[in-house]
């Protein structure tokens, strides 16, 4: 049977070829357990065999794309499913399933019969001779073909047992894989949201933070694996200070360090990183910083502003974290079954992506390398089978930003669940206040219960956990005195490192300051090695500048959460994520000194243009906003003097700095910031007053300060922007002056 079957294969390729010892050994085991199980072999070998060919050369792309752009001319909402079975019937040129497909899911229209136009057998074998003929790799597209043929012509019952060496079969993957890994397929406890309100902090902020890090602590525990976490921060008020902006540096920084544990991997690469860190920060204690350890908890994804109309008063803070767990478990191809699997990679930091090594796989690459795949990717395609997980587009649309207007919590917490669960799933929401009668249920198992309670200070216990010893750190470098500087106006320029020119300094001497930092790793003149070391400058540069400012003095601070890798724990890819820059400095703010006041919300709007951000998946974990603002935090020595009353949370609509025209940066400068950031603050000073930027770029806050009549001191530490800033400020004073 095995000669017969390798024969019908080679009288349709156009070419000598000989089947790879591995595929033959494998398809002789594989007939010897049909016939001995009794499973029958079709013999529809020239079927099979197209079919193999057009899914290995995608031969249908353009019919598939043709019966797409009817669909949605004509309104029907396709799914991943059903796109799915599309393709199967073009590539088995299967009209009366096609047809029927149609029928079952009321999509059938003439239109959408006569779209159907799958390639005919001529064009399939020529289409095959001439890539044969044409690509060098030729050998191993005949081999990928093969194994796809082979599987084809075997009971999917058949190949199931057999590769799996499971006895259980099922037709659904996700059923057969439940059986063997209960709890890896549970759904039971997929989306926790926590409603914080004001009434959890009634006794004391350590007392009420604690519950919430209880609650975070538990649901880390039981949350399902590769599922999500919610936290609605509204504003509120303690003592009369506005507390939102602390409790969003205390949730994310425990929501994803609190997890410590001796680093066992190998690619967790600690002895390289305490390396590294520990020769840029000389003055750090090795014994106390821990390195062989690892902080780990959820991933932070995304952070809402839910805003009220025209964004106009306060806000609320809508925080989503995604939880990965490592799971060493071997998880079956989701094509083949097999086993024969090796472990292929870690693509995201704890999610194990595998490789099938099966070499009658049908789901081999066109030049024959193994399927590869994810359990959390693959579970996700499965969600999206079913029809009443599509996210209606109303939804999508009002939430393509992660800015929303005139949002209320009940539509903030309804979004989650309608965009981080599935019908079916049991969703927790941790409320102290929410009225059950004010959800719609969307077909999910919801239940409200209090938040934990707990008589552990896990507060303090974490915020002198070893990990912040990594990088709050004192510099006691010699500082270095400036000999460099030019006045322009009533600006003063220092060219300089702001850590030794804001040592030299008078202390209480500043009237506020104003900045945007470089980014961790964002531009080429920004580059640490790691998180630690960016931290630790950032953290020393922080105390100089509360050290110059006067009591009473307002520093605001613009910074944005983006997408890089923290090399804390490993470099690779798999360390990209979503940073927590915001969380990171408010943390440093604090342990200096500063109060958190609040933070004023700039808004660029639509700056990425209207590209979609789901790949036109209508279904839930497909759903990421596109990043529209950034943080400006209100920070204050003391108590805020009287006259920067006006600074408070609030949003503000500023269009970024236009610096590209014709693809020429026409400023100079890569990251500039827009004037009117420093307009917030020199606003709220007077002719008397000095205002500071350590890093001060293209000048913005200089050309600032000298259009209002106000004293500033700027720093920059780059060569070519020090003079560009110079240039800048003078010819815009000029201007002023000029009139």
């Amino acid at each position: 049977m095995r000669d017969h079957i390798i024969h019908e294969f080679t009288k349709l390729i156009p070419c000598e070829w000989t089947a790879q010892d591995a595929q033959v050994a494998a398809l002789d085991k594989l007939i010897y357990f049909s016939q001995e199980h009794h499973f029958n072999i079709s013999t529809s070998f020239k079927n099979a065999f197209l079919e193999a060919v057009n899914q290995k050369l995608s031969l249908n792309a353009k019919a598939y794309q043709n019966i797409l752009d009817v669909a949605f001319r004509s309104g029907f909402k396709l799914n991943y499913h059903l796109k799915n079975q599309i393709m199967q019937c073009l590539d088995l040129s299967d009209e009366s399933r096609y047809f029927s497909m149609l029928t079952i899911n009321s999509i059938d229209s003439e239109e959408m019969r006569c779209v159907f136009t799958p390639v005919k057998e001529e064009t399939t074998l020529a289409k095959l001779a001439y890539v044969l003929s044409s690509d060098t790799k030729s050998i191993d597209i005949i081999s990928s073909i093969f194994s796809r043929y082979c599987f084809n012509l075997f009971d999917k019952e058949c190949t199931s047992k057999f590769f799996s060496g499971e006895d259980y079969y099922t037709q659904d993957y996700f059923d057969f894989l439940a059986h063997l890994y209960p709890d890896m397929c549970k759904r039971d406890d997929a989306l926790s949201i926590l409603d914080i309100t004001d009434s959890l902090f009634g006794e004391t902020y350590e007392k009420g933070i604690n519950q919430v890090f209880a609650t975070i602590r538990s649901i880390y525990e039981e949350l399902n694996n590769h599922c999500d976490v919610a936290v609605v921060i509204p504003p509120i008020i303690i003592d009369g200070k506005d507390m939102q902006w602390t409790i969003f540096k205390d949730v994310v920084l425990f929501s994803e360090k609190h997890v410590s544990h001796p680093i066992e991997k190998t690619y967790f690469s600690w002895k390289k990183i305490k390396d590294i860190t520990t020769t840029y920060i000389s003055d750090m204690d090795e014994s106390i910083a821990a390195f062989d350890i690892a902080n780990e908890g959820f991933v932070f994804k995304d952070c809402f502003i839910l805003a009220g109309p025209k964004f106009h008063g306060s806000y609320s803070l809508l925080l989503i974290f995604e939880k990965n767990v490592r799971d060493e478990r071997i998880v079956h191809c989701p094509a083949c079954r097999t086993t024969d699997i090796q472990g292929n990679s870690y693509p995201i930091l704890n999610v194990r992506s595998w490789e099938c090594e099966n070499p009658l796989c049908p789901d081999r690459s066109k030049y024959n390398r193994g399927k590869r795949y994810a359990f959390s990717s693959v579970m996700r395609q499965k969600l999206m089978h079913d029809s009443r997980n599509i996210i209606p587009e109303k939804s999508i649309s009002r939430w393509r930003l992660d800015c929303v207007e005139d949002c209320s919590k009940t539509e903030g917490i309804e979004m989650c669940i309608r965009h981080y669960s599935c019908t079916g799933d049991g969703v927790k929401i941790y409320s102290d206040a929410l009225d059950p009668s004010e959800l719609s249920s969307l077909s999910r198992n919801i239940s409200i219960i209090p938040f934990r309670s707990t008589a552990d200070d896990l507060f303090s216990d974490f915020f002198n956990d070893n990990f912040f010893k990594r990088y709050i750190v004192e510099n006691k470098t010699p500082a270095v005195q400036p000999s460099d500087y030019a006045i322009i106006g009533k600006a003063k320029v220092f060219h300089g490192d702001c850590h030794f020119v804001l040592r030299s300094l008078t202390p209480n001497s500043l009237d506020a300051a104003v900045t945007s930092p470089p980014y961790y790793n964002a531009k080429e003149y920004s580059q640490w090695p790691n998180i630690y070391c960016y931290l630790y400058d950032m953290y020393n540069i922080s105390l100089d500048i509360f050290r110059v400012l006067k009591p009473g003095a307002v520093y605001l601070f613009n910074i944005f959460d983006y997408f890089d890798n923290e090399k804390s724990i490993v470099f690779s890819a798999m360390g990209n994520k979503r940073m927590i820059l915001g969380a990171y400095m408010l943390d440093i703010f604090q342990r200096i000194g500063f109060n958190i006041v609040g933070n004023i919300i700039w808004y660029k709007g639509e700056i990425q243009g209207n590209r979609s951000f789901n790949q036109g998946n209508m279904t839930p974990y497909y759903q990421a906003p596109l990043n529209c603002w950034e943080h400006i935090f209100i920070l204050s020595k003391g108590q805020p003097d009287k006259k920067f009353n006006e600074l408070q949370s609030s949003i503000a609509s500023i269009r970024p700095v236009i610096k590209i025209v014709k693809g020429k940066n026409t400023l100079g400068h890569t990251a500039p910031f827009p004037v009117e950031v420093p307009d917030l603050l020199i606003d709220c000073l007077t002719d008397t007053d000095i205002v500071l930027d350590p890093f001060l770029g293209s000048g913005t806050t200089c050309i600032s300060a000298n259009r209002h009549n106000v004293n500033s001191i700027g720093i920059e530490m780059n060569d070519d922007y020090y003079l560009l800033a110079q240039k800048i400020i003078q010819e815009k004073t000029m201007l002023l002056f000029n009139g």
